[in-house]
């Protein structure tokens, strides 16, 4: 119960510093200029990746996408890729390209397993306090729509893959001695870099088949 309160604790904490994002005075035209050169051959124009490892962006939260790309220029969240591409936009480029990709219309969705569809929907919608798990719906909503004052990501036909790499990056992050490399963790939802936010403390209690059955379930869920 304990621990119950205190993952519930840290939600609300994240959701107050989501909150407070501030994306500044975006230009969406610039933004697809930007787009076009550096961005489009992994997430698309219009923001549908082809590549079920990159994730769509169209129609995608503004704060959240400003968030990440502040994330990955500062190194706070990690990825080689995105690290480079990033490395010489200025603030408000990436407020450009996160307010072109946000104007874009919502990517579709993917195919669900109808085998773990209804533990899969246990588990996103109410958890599995036997284990300390809080239910994703509570911050993403139960279309997984996700919610755009709080910068929580739209995660509704999110390609699968890229879901469970991320659920796997902050799963590491979350169990102190699961990996060595900070490459293979996800720490940037916490508040400050030394605590943990909600998505690891939540992910270090998912095993290897919750992650898959939570992937394949938000790919088709809209």
């Amino acid at each position: 119960m304990k621990k119950l309160i205190a993952a519930a604790s840290l939600c609300i904490a994240s959701f107050s510093v989501q909150a407070a994002i501030t994306v500044p005075e975006y230009d969406a035209n610039a933004g697809k200029k930007i787009v076009e050169a550096q961005c489009a051959a992994c997430h698309g124009v219009d923001g549908v990746s082809a590549v079920p490892a990159q994730p769509n962006l169209g129609g995608q939260n503004v704060k959240y996408l400003y968030k990440q790309l502040v994330n990955f220029k500062a190194g706070y969240r990690k990825n080689g890729i995105m690290q480079a591409q990033v490395a010489n936009l200025s603030q408000q480029d990436l407020a450009n390209v996160a307010g072109y990709y946000t104007e874009k219309a919502p990517w579709g969705v993917g195919f669900g397993n109808p085998a773990t569809v209804q533990e899969a929907t246990k588990i996103f919608l109410g958890g599995d306090k036997s284990r300390g798990v809080i239910g994703c719906a509570g911050c993403h909503g139960p279309d997984a729509a996700g919610n755009i004052w709080a910068a929580f990501p739209r995660l509704g036909g999110q390609h699968s893959q890229y879901i469970a790499t991320q659920l796997k990056l902050f799963r590491a992050a979350g169990r102190e001695d699961d990996v060595t490399s900070d490459d293979q963790k996800r720490y940037n939802d916490a508040a400050k870099e030394g605590d943990k936010g909600m998505m690891q403390v939540v992910a270090s209690k998912l095993s290897d088949r919750d992650i898959r059955i939570l992937a394949d379930y938000v790919s088709a869920i809209h």
